[in-house]
């Protein structure tokens, strides 16, 4: 009696059977040809997590391939690393000439959500800090992808955690340097206290505490305080005036009350904003007034 494989039956039966997918093939491709894709998600790499790949690439080998696809453009003919930068970083301190790789043709350069989505999943190894969230998520702002589109590529929920992250764009640069060898211990919490000592003590004074919550490792309560003290040396200015204020109303209820003050010795008007809104359209009102800042700045 013949004895048929179930496939062989499906087939005879006009079933359609499922192919399997096409095996992933590795190979050696020269570092010369390799090339930090700009969508990959993890930005910051310090350089002693660089040495430290290094030395695991010398004791014990490449054990995981690098994931690349083709570029195009002024990046034709080289292939673009989506993940595995810091083993690509760490092969060039030692003179490697060529690395093990997958490539995945199907990736297209020309979208970079799906990229990044897909280099959040490669990087599930290692956590991303706020500083590469941050930084991946002004680029595609800078891109014109709405808020919508960057939050779902990102996996954030919450529009008030977007809002938190730029204030790394606000820290001067010697604090963000300090930041970008620390990329782990600031997160965008420590960014924003930071971003408001700046501009309660000045930029020396913020640096001094962004070095002290390095080396002792402040908390977030450490910090605040730390904040404070430093708050409470400085002498408090005359009594401020008040220049105008407007009452915002929706129907009969009042939402908003903005309020110009004038402090004596200081050249600038003091805009102060309180409103009673939902806390996701309150923190939508705050992006927009920073937006909208942003733009008098830029014609200033």
């Amino acid at each position: 009696m013949e004895m048929k494989l179930r496939d062989e039956e499906n087939i005879s039966q006009g079933e359609i059977t499922p192919v399997p997918p096409a095996p992933v093939i590795v190979q050696k491709i020269s570092l010369g040809l390799l090339v930090p894709s700009p969508y990959n998600s993890r930005r910051f790499r310090p350089e002693q997590s660089v040495q430290n790949m290094a030395q695991s690439l010398r004791e014990h080998g490449q054990r995981e391939a690098l994931r690349v696809y083709p570029g195009e453009g002024e990046y034709q003919g080289k292939f673009m690393i989506v993940s595995g930068v810091t083993r690509f970083l760490a092969a060039r301190i030692l003179g490697w000439e060529e690395l093990d790789v997958i490539v995945d043709p199907t990736l297209n350069p020309n979208d970079p959500l799906s990229l990044i989505r897909l280099s959040r999943i490669y990087n599930d190894t290692a956590a991303e800090t706020d500083m590469d969230h941050a930084a991946t998520i002004a680029d595609l702002e800078e891109q014109g992808y709405s808020q919508e589109a960057i939050m779902v590529a990102m996996g954030i929920n919450s529009s008030r955690k977007l809002f938190r992250l730029r204030a790394f764009r606000e820290l001067p640069q010697a604090i963000f340097a300090i930041a970008e060898q620390n990329p782990k211990k600031v997160s965008a919490r420590f960014a924003d206290l930071l971003k408001g000592a700046v501009s309660s003590l000045g930029e020396d004074k913020a640096v001094m505490l962004a070095e002290e919550l390095i080396a002792d490792n402040l908390s977030e309560e450490n910090l605040i305080q730390r904040i404070r003290a430093e708050k409470r040396k400085i002498t408090k200015p005359t009594r401020a005036t008040k220049e105008r204020t407007a009452l915002i109303h929706f129907g009969n209820k009042k939402v908003c009350n903005l309020i110009l003050m004038r402090y004596p010795k200081f050249t600038e008007i003091k805009v102060k904003l309180t409103s009673d809104l939902p806390e996701d359209a309150a923190w939508n009102l705050s992006i927009e007034v920073e937006n909208l800042i942003q733009r008098m700045k830029e014609k200033w």
